[in-house]
């Protein structure tokens, strides 16, 4: 074989170390995350129209932007909302779509149709559509307090704290929450106006026109580096917030003259009304939270973040303290720790085995010496496939490394005993083979191969890489260490004693086996499991029915249900019951992440929120009696609206404790009342919401003129109500299980 290799060993060895210790350099770039977060690509446009009917909203601006937004490459689905002064536009873009450049596209559309959509079209806001709940959640909670007043400790934070976190690479949003903002209140003498002629809109619109800033256009510029950017250019008053000068803001009367505002209304600075909050354990103060961007190695970021924090701390202003409130890269850590452990016991399981077949040191270090080189040369492919090391490509790491033990030592016993590399062509087939198999993953629905894709291609990369390693490296390092079939024969007689022993079991139980089959038989059927789990409780009586009534009398029993029916489930379920209970059927969990318990209230139409606020109030005091909590959220977005997120310690989260909460909370979510709750997060969710159902039929009618089109609806609603077991019929935008809760009057003109 040396005499037939043009490239010695050695050469071939260091050029594999040179390619490992490459990949080792690259493993801490590498993005380490709990989860995926690969998403599917999309923007979402919202603009706001007040004053207007959602009708009139669809008509005069949804349908026009919704018509130029389509002309955007790559879009693969486009879907609009119209509502009451506001319409919203979702576009869903083909996978193989750059993000940036779409974004781009629909930007410049947006710019050009905005001079045709009516004035009172706010300019349309565009943004790259979220990730999912659990990787758009803040990773990190900082909470700022001082005896001053809130907005100014927000003000602190905002130009401070948020302007040094943001030179950050990594992160994707920084938020601060939990004050109310300041706002101008202008108060005027009504008979004045009435006298002048002028209505309050007429000073609505002076205001406006002061502050009106004017898009120009976009200019490139350069950096202080050198490098070209995009600029929007904009003419804006040069104003401060804090500082209003009426007298340069003139009025005009219906007789021309103008006025201005100074003598027409009285101006203070007051504290806004909150529109929402936001609260931790039950407290107001100031919150910063810190999300990470999709593709971020959040331990490395939390670590970059804490640093910074640490340096903000020692220049606080006296009475300032800042906390951490919540690091989820604890849970982060904490779990990828056991899949590290969990990977490093499958390779110590699998050499363990080989060092007991083989007895062979040479050989047990040729196999840990070949897997190493392995893992350490895919991370270079790692790096530039720009895969994230988390769950499912652990997983995948941990599934592959039997696959690549087993060509190295088919590789390496095929040397040894007929001293050529002929096995390679058995190896490649069933390598592609496995690969094959793995490319069915990528024919999946979006959402699922956006989540497996990871898992395939850390498989496939290790077993191609692998073939290489079996190819060239094992050849070159047997040789080098001199690993010959003779030493395979210097084993000892008692190890071959052993293999005798077990043949002979084996022969012997194979032929017990194939005598009694029935025992194989039952073996399979209590593996598989017996459907008696799933026979119902009770059957409906029928006259002259006996077999339902011994029926009834037998599975509907106390003594059935209680002492029988949980013995018998068990036994004669097998794996079947397992899967049905575990499995959902027809849904698909993506996501694997922290124990967390999610509380859910809505309040009738009409509430304000000062009434949510002391309804949610209730839910925190009641939450605060529980020391196994390490914390929760309340948001409360509108008067209709609020959540609670709650997080566990990790000694509660071994133990039954959230299971118990949560029961708890679903009956003092019943006791207090007050609004529809609902409770999900850890076993079967509980909604007590009271609205009326609307029924479970529906036809859905398309079409491009709305008038015409509900006009076609309200001809097959006349046609169902001649029908006289057909009670109601309503139309609406989206089909809903339940009934709206308010009214309203239609005009048919």
């Amino acid at each position: 074989m040396a005499s037939s290799r043009n490239i010695s060993p050695f050469t071939v060895i260091v050029s594999f170390l040179c390619f490992a210790l490459a990949g080792l350099a690259l493993v801490p770039l590498l993005p380490i995350k709990l989860a995926p977060s690969h998403n599917l690509p999309g923007l979402s446009i919202y603009f706001s129209m007040s004053g207007n009917s959602a009708r009139v909203v669809e008509m005069e601006a949804t349908s026009k932007l919704e018509s130029m937004l389509a002309r955007v490459k790559g879009v693969k689905n486009i879907h609009s909302r119209s509502g009451n002064g506001w319409g919203s536009i979702s576009i869903e873009l083909d996978k193989h779509t750059s993000i940036d450049m779409a974004r781009f596209e629909a930007s410049t559309i947006v710019r050009q149709t905005w001079p045709e959509l009516p004035r009172s079209v706010s300019y349309p806001s565009l943004s790259v559509r979220l990730p999912d709940e659990n990787a758009s959640r803040p990773f990190l909670n900082y909470t700022l307090n001082s005896f001053t007043l809130p907005i100014v400790i927000q003000n602190y934070a905002e130009n401070v704290i948020k302007s040094k976190l943001s030179d950050i690479q990594g992160i994707y949003k920084i938020e601060v929450r939990g004050a109310t903002p300041m706002e101008w209140q202008l108060e005027y003498d009504a008979v004045q106006l009435t006298n002048l002629g002028l209505t309050v809109s007429d000073i609505s619109q002076a205001i406006q026109l002061h502050y009106h800033t004017e898009f120009l256009g976009v200019g490139e510029t350069e950096n202080l580096k050198g490098d070209r950017a995009w600029m929007r250019v904009i003419l804006a008053p040069d104003t401060d917030k804090n500082k209003v000068n009426t007298s340069l803001i003139s009025v005009k009367t219906k007789d021309g003259d103008l006025i201005c505002l100074n003598q027409l209304v009285k101006m203070q600075r007051v504290e806004q009304a909150p529109q929402n909050y936001y609260r931790i354990n039950g407290l107001n103060s100031i919150y910063l939270s810190v999300t990470a961007e999709e593709s971020a190695n959040q331990l490395e970021l939390s670590k970059e973040i804490k640093e910074v924090i640490a340096k903000v701390k020692s220049e606080l202003p006296h009475g300032y303290e800042l906390h951490q409130s919540y690091d989820a890269t604890e849970y982060i850590r904490e779990e990828l720790n056991k899949i590290y452990l969990r990977s490093g016991l499958t390779i110590l399981i699998l050499l363990l085995f080989v060092y007991v077949i083989t007895r062979n040191f040479r050989y047990l270090f040729l196999i840990v010496t070949s897997l190493t080189v392995n893992l350490a040369v895919a991370a270079i492919f790692y790096y530039f496939f720009k895969l994230e090391i988390q769950l499912y490509s652990l997983a995948g790491i941990t599934i592959s490394l039997n696959l690549i033990i087993d060509n190295t030592i088919i590789m390496t016993d095929h040397i040894m005993h007929k001293n050529n590399k002929k096995v390679f062509l058995p190896i490649l087939s069933a390598t592609l083979t496995t690969v094959g198999a793995l490319s069915i993953i990528f024919f999946l629905d979006e959402r699922i191969r956006l989540n497996l894709q990871d898992f395939a291609i850390v498989v496939m990369i290790n077993l191609l890489v692998s073939l290489f390693i079996a190819l060239f490296f094992v050849p070159a390092f047997i040789e080098k260490i001199k690993l010959t079939a003779k030493e395979e024969k210097t084993r000892r007689l008692s190890s071959k004693r052993w293999v005798v022993y077990f043949s002979r079991f084996y022969g012997r139980l194979i032929t017990v086996l194939s005598r009694r089959k029935w025992i194989i038989y039952t073996l399979f059927l209590f593996l598989f499991g017996m459907p008696l789990f799933m026979l119902p409780e009770k059957m409906e009586e029928e006259e002259d029915s006996t077999f339902a009534k011994y029926y009834n009398k037998v599975f509907d029993g106390g003594f059935y249900k209680k002492s029988v029916k949980p013995i018998t489930d068990k036994v004669f379920g097998g794996t079947l019951r397992l899967f049905v209970e575990s499995v959902k059927t027809g849904s698909y969990s993506s996501r694997d992440g922290e124990m967390i318990l999610s509380v859910y209230a809505s309040m009738p139409n009409g509430t304000t929120l000062p009434q949510m606020n002391h309804l949610m109030m209730s839910m925190e005091s009641y939450l605060t009696t529980f020391p196994e909590i390490k914390q929760f959220q309340t948001n409360i977005s509108n008067a209709r609206r609020a959540s609670i997120r709650i997080f566990f310690t990790e000694e509660a989260e071994e133990s039954g404790f959230p299971y118990q909460l949560e029961t708890e909370i679903i009956a003092k979510a019943s006791e207090l009342g007050g609004g529809s709750w609902g409770v999900y997060g850890l076993a079967q969710p509980f909604n007590n919401n009271a609205r009326e159902h609307a029924g479970d039929l529906h036809v859905k009618l398309l079409g491009y003129n709305y008038d015409d089109l509900y006009s076609w609806a309200d001809t097959l609603k006349n046609r169902f109500l001649s029908y006289r077991r057909i009670k109601e019929v309503e139309i609406k935008s989206d089909f809903s299980y339940y009934k709206d809760d308010y009214q309203e009057f239609f005009f048919d003109l």
